[in-house]
C-alpha cells in the first residue's frame, strides 16, 4: 500500500510540476522570436479583419502555413477576451499538456506506471519541448495532433480497437495536414508503413488501407487549400511550393547530415546515454515487443529523411519526441528494476531533479536572463499606445515583433523617402545611431528605447508631420 500511495503522490507531484513548467508567467514575457510573432500577428489580423480563410501578416496575404494554429488562437483569444502573449500561446501550452497525458497513459498501458512516470518527466524535462510549449509556434499543436494520431492508431494496430479508431487517427492527421501541410505524413503514415512492412502486420496493413480514413483525411486535409484556390486562384501557391518546399530540400548552404543528432543529444540530455548502459538489452527488447518496434520507426524514419533535407531546424523533429521519450524510458526502468545501491537511487532521482530544474527556470530565471529584449518591447508597446491612430512607419523591413508591438501594420521606407518633403505623416521607428541624413529627426522623438532586442542598443520613436519635417 505504501509503494502505491508513493507512486500515487509521484504522479501527482510531476502532474503539478508539468502544469508549472507549461502555464506559470505563459504570459509574462513578450513574444521573443520572429516566428512567434508572425503567429501572433496574423491571429490579430485575422480577428481584426473576421476572417477565418485568409491570414493575413503586417498588411499582406500570408499562406506559407495552413490556418490551424490561427484557428485555435482565434478561439483561445475569444475565450479570453483579449488578444495577448497568454492567449496565444496558451494553444501550445495546452497541447503539450496533452501530449505528456496520452504519453503517461500510453507508457501506463505498455509496462506500468513507472514507464509512464518517466516517459512523462524525459518529455517534459527536454530543452525543446519545454520550450515550444511556452512559446506561439505551430510546432506544439502539430506534436499533439502527430502523437494523437499515433496512439489511435496504436489502439487500432496493437489492440484490436475498433474501426472507429482508425478514422480518429485519420481525422487527427487531416488537421496535422491544416497544420503544417503534407510534411505530417513522414511522422505519421511514413512509420506506420515502414513499420508493417518490417513486421507484416495485418492491422498495420488494415489502417493504411482504411479508404474512409483516407477520404477523411483528405478532405479535411485539402478543404483550406482548395477554398483558397477558388479564392485566389490556383497559381496563388506555386511561390509558397518553391520558397517552403523545393528550397527545403535542395537549397544551398546545408547544414552537416549529423545536425539533427546533435540537436536531440542536447535536447534528451542527459537521459539518452542510458542506451549506452547494456545496450544489448535495449534492442532485444526492441526485438521482442512490436509496439517498441513501432515506437522505434515513429523516432528514425522522421529523423533519416529529414537529415536529407537542406534546412534543418531542431523543432522540425519535435513531433516524434513522444516516441523517443517513450523508448528510453522502457530501458530506463528496465535498469532501475535490475540495479540497487548508488546507481539504483542515481536512476531513480536523477530524472526529478531535471524536471524540477526546469521548471524552476521557466519560473524565476527565464524573464530576467532575457530582460534586455522584454524591456525594449514593452517600451514599444508603451510609446504605441500613447500615439493611437497614428500610422507606422521604419527604416528597411520591419521587424514582425515591432509590427506587434506597435499594434498596427508597420510600412517600410527607404533614406531617400525619409528626405523627401512628401514624406508621410505618421510614427517612425529607427534603430540607433542614426545615420547623419537623418539626424534632424532626432528632434521629433516620441520616446527611447533602450535596451531594444540586445544589451546597448537603442532605438527611437520618432513623429512625422506637422513641424516635424
Amino acid at each position: 500500500m505504501r509503494g502505491s500511495l508513493s507512486t500515487r503522490n509521484i504522479t501527482l507531484l510531476v502532474a503539478i510540476a508539468v502544469a508549472l513548467l507549461f502555464f506559470w508567467g505563459l504570459g509574462s514575457v513578450p513574444f521573443l522570436s520572429v516566428n512567434e510573432a508572425r503567429r501572433a500577428v496574423t491571429v490579430r489580423e485575422m480577428r481584426e479583419a473576421g476572417s477565418w480563410l485568409l491570414p493575413y501578416m503586417n498588411g499582406d496575404l500570408y499562406l506559407s502555413k495552413p490556418p490551424f494554429f490561427y484557428w485555435a488562437g482565434l478561439v483561445s483569444t475569444a475565450v479570453l477576451g483579449s488578444l495577448s502573449e497568454w492567449s496565444v500561446r496558451l494553444p501550445s501550452a495546452l497541447a503539450a499538456a496533452l501530449c505528456c497525458f496520452g504519453t503517461y497513459l500510453y507508457g501506463v498501458r505498455q509496462a506500468g506506471r513507472q514507464v509512464g512516470l518517466f516517459a512523462v518527466v524525459f518529455l517534459a524535462a527536454n530543452g525543446a519541448f519545454s520550450l515550444f510549449a511556452r512559446r506561439s509556434e505551430i510546432e506544439m499543436l502539430l506534436t499533439l495532433l502527430c502523437f494523437g494520431a499515433l496512439l489511435a492508431a496504436w489502439q487500432f494496430i496493437f489492440l484490436q480497437g475498433r474501426a472507429l479508431w482508425s478514422r480518429l487517427s485519420y481525422v487527427l492527421l487531416g488537421c496535422a495536414l491544416l497544420t503544417k501541410g503534407p510534411v505530417c505524413l513522414l511522422w505519421v503514415t511514413a512509420p506506420i508503413l515502414t513499420y508493417a512492412l518490417i513486421y507484416r502486420d495485418a492491422r498495420a496493413k488494415a489502417y493504411l488501407c482504411d479508404g474512409w480514413g483516407w477520404l477523411i483525411a483528405l478532405v479535411l486535409g485539402s478543404s483550406w487549400y482548395v477554398a483558397v484556390s477558388v479564392s485566389q486562384g490556383w497559381g496563388i501557391w506555386a511561390s509558397i511550393i518553391s520558397e517552403d518546399i523545393v528550397k527545403k530540400i535542395d537549397g544551398q548552404g546545408a547544414e552537416a547530415w549529423y545536425a539533427y543528432l546533435l540537436y536531440l543529444a542536447g535536447d534528451f540530455f542527459p537521459f539518452w546515454l542510458i542506451v549506452f548502459v547494456q545496450p544489448r538489452k535495449f534492442w532485444a527488447m526492441i526485438r521482442a515487443r512490436r509496439e517498441a518496434g513501432m515506437l522505434l520507426c515513429c523516432s528514425l524514419l522522421p529523423l533519416l529523411v529529414f537529415s536529407l533535407f537542406t534546412e534543418k531546424h531542431g523543432k522540425y523533429l519535435l513531433p516524434v519526441y513522444p516516441s523517443m521519450a517513450l523508448l528510453l524510458a522502457m530501458h530506463w526502468s528496465a535498469l532501475l528494476d535490475e540495479l540497487k545501491g548508488r546507481w539504483r537511487k542515481v536512476l531513480a532521482v536523477v530524472p526529478y531533479v531535471m524536471l524540477a530544474g526546469f521548471v524552476v527556470f521557466y519560473m524565476f530565471v527565464e524573464a530576467r536572463v532575457l530582460s534586455h529584449r522584454v524591456g525594449g518591447l514593452e517600451q514599444v508597446a508603451t510609446l504605441a499606445d500613447g500615439q493611437p491612430g497614428q500610422k507606422a512607419y521604419t527604416l528597411g523591413e520591419p521587424d514582425i515583433r515591432l509590427v506587434y508591438y506597435m499594434g498596427r501594420p508597420v510600412a517600410p521606407l527607404t533614406v531617400a523617402q525619409l528626405q523627401s518633403e512628401s514624406r508621410p505623416a505618421g510614427l517612425l521607428f529607427l534603430q540607433e545611431p542614426l545615420a547623419a541624413e537623418l539626424q534632424n529627426l532626432a528632434s521629433c522623438q516620441v520616446g527611447e528605447i533602450n535596451p531594444y532586442l540586445k544589451p546597448h542598443r537603442s532605438a527611437l520613436l520618432v513623429r512625422m508631420g506637422g513641424d516635424c519635417r
